[in-house]
């Protein structure tokens, strides 16, 4: 399957209805057993996979952009989604803001530590994250 790395592809894993993902095959790791793919680079477990199938050149989707609007983000699991998606997060204390377009790297009850190292406090910082399209 290592043919497949660094070419537009669409895989299909788990069981049926199967998940669909589509993008470019980044690496083939066997020593992980895992294949990642796409911009964000999600790494899809050996056993899950069910077909890879190159991508047609009308099957090629845009390239993803960041929505428009952000949410808030309030609750474990979106820090959790943010840092698993490496989506796009801006902070703002008060009216300042002190982060655009950043990634999270780690958060825990309390505090976030963003890709520069910064550690900020959730309860003195708002997070809005913007997910990508595409």
């Amino acid at each position: 399957m290592k043919h497949w790395v660094g070419k537009p592809v669409i895989m299909y894993c788990g069981d049926e209805p199967y998940t669909i993902m589509k993008g470019i095959l980044r690496k083939w790791d066997l020593s992980a057993s895992v294949a990642v793919i796409g911009h964000q680079e999600i790494a899809v477990p050996f056993r899950d996979i069910v077909v890879i199938k190159a991508l047609a050149p009308r099957e090629r989707a845009l390239p993803p952009v960041l929505h428009s609007v952000g949410y808030v983000m309030r609750e474990r699991q979106q820090f959790d989604n943010a840092i698993y998606f490496k989506s796009a997060v801006s902070v703002w204390k008060e009216d300042r803001l002190i982060a655009l377009n950043t990634t999270i790297v780690s958060h825990t009850k309390g505090s976030v530590t963003l890709q520069d190292g910064q550690n900020l406090m959730k309860g003195n910082h708002i997070f809005v994250v913007r997910s990508l399209r595409g």
